[in-house]
């Protein structure tokens, strides 16, 4: 692989995360901006292929972590709210559903 520059364009909307909602209109079915790639999800018990890393990437789970299907991975992104309403007892409760997350579906290094 080259080494060399690679110019990574900042989206004119980053500093601005409201006017960006508004531009980008939170319905990405209905408006998807160029830079935008959607991928389909994978089922949750597909095989991780040998040599790959797994990024599991979940967010807004507000407290409703029962029932979630994860996939075995590698790493875990958890990427916005986890409580409703920030009370210690959803925050225990996440940290609960957090750890047995790492024991059970991912490398612990």
């Amino acid at each position: 692989m080259a080494h060399g520059k690679v110019t990574i364009t900042v989206d004119e909307y980053s500093s601005n995360p409201t006017q960006a909602f508004t531009h980008y209109n939170i319905n990405q079915s209905r408006f998807q901006p160029p830079h935008v790639h959607m991928v389909d999800p994978i089922p949750y018990d597909t095989p991780k292929p040998a040599g790959h890393t797994r990024f599991v990437c979940v967010s807004d789970t507000h407290s409703r972590t029962d029932g979630i299907q994860m996939p075995y991975g590698d790493v875990l992104l958890h990427m916005g709210d986890f409580t409703e309403l920030g009370l210690p007892s959803e925050v225990k409760k996440f940290n609960d559903w957090l750890a047995f997350l790492l024991i059970s579906h991912f490398k612990l290094f």
